[in-house]
């Protein structure tokens, strides 16, 4: 609710201002709303979460969760060149930045470049990277019972 937001929104606005220093202010405006939703993720007892990057993935503010279930990686294009890369493989290789260890991840069908690098990364760091061309059942998740590719 718009009440609930306003309510978290000054929770978390007044615990930072009350820590801030000279040389360490606020956090720009995503990253204090990345803040104030892992916030109440805790308040409400969230059980599972689906977070979004919003830059990118190495250097995104949402690049915290140390173990998460599973990452993902939408289709890719030429966003955000200046921070990301000014190729498509640089771009992904910015974008795996959310791969973690052990972790499997997934993508859409992307160009070559793309996918040779994603596929690169995951094998940097050990993950299972899971192509868009099996079927739901060969991931190991079941439709509608705790799992799904959207």
């Amino acid at each position: 609710s718009d009440q609930k937001f306003c309510e978290y929104f000054w929770q978390v606005w007044r615990l930072l201002e009350d820590s801030c220093t000279e040389t360490q202010g606020m956090p720009a405006y995503f990253r204090f709303l990345t803040l104030m939703g892992f916030y109440v993720f805790v308040k409400e007892e969230v059980d599972a979460a689906v977070i979004e990057v919003g830059l990118g993935g190495r250097i995104d503010s949402t690049n915290v969760v140390d173990e998460p279930v599973v990452c993902g990686i939408a289709s890719l294009g030429f966003d955000h060149t200046e921070l990301l890369g000014d190729t498509l493989a640089k771009i992904a290789r910015e974008k795996a930045g959310i791969f973690k260890r052990g972790v499997p991840a997934f993508t859409l069908g992307q160009e070559p470049e793309a996918m040779a690098s994603l596929e690169q990364c995951a094998a940097e760091r050990a993950v299972e990277f899971l192509r868009p061309s099996r079927a739901v059942g060969e991931y190991g998740l079941q439709a509608g019972r705790g799992g799904g590719l959207a």
